[in-house]
């Protein structure tokens, strides 16, 4: 009985640790996430900057006389198309924070159903 009794305890002693280490996975997986997040939000409020700028220049709006049309055209394109590509990044990394944020509470709740089916029978 003390033999069972030991080894029942060291295997819930490596579980909740391989549960721990796991947590920190996912915790420095998400930190990793909202770093990404934060970065492409400056990198869009920067487009979005640029953008104005280049949209007032064609419209005439600016006074910059520099650059012909054709090639404001281009660089508006290209702008979208950044933009575009930034938006689909972080519908990505939402996903991934999504799935993070389910797999910490699937964990939560593994560790719930292994505390109750640890009680005792007669306890239950």
């Amino acid at each position: 009985a003390k033999r069972t009794l030991r080894k029942r305890r060291k295997l819930e002693k490596e579980t909740k640790q391989l549960i721990k280490q796991e947590e920190l996975k996912r915790l420095h997986k998400a930190q990793a996430v909202q770093r990404q997040l934060e970065e492409l939000e400056e990198r869009q409020k920067a487009l979005e900057i640029f953008g104005v700028k280049l949209e007032r220049e064609l419209r005439g709006e600016s006074d910059s006389g520099t650059k012909d049309e054709t090639q404001m055209l281009h660089e508006w394109f290209e702008l979208v198309l950044e933009k575009n590509k930034l938006m689909r990044y972080e519908s990505e990394l939402l996903i991934i924070a999504q799935e993070l944020e389910l797999e910490d509470h699937q964990s939560r709740l593994e560790q719930k159903l292994r505390e109750k089916m640890a009680i005792d029978g007669k306890s239950k």
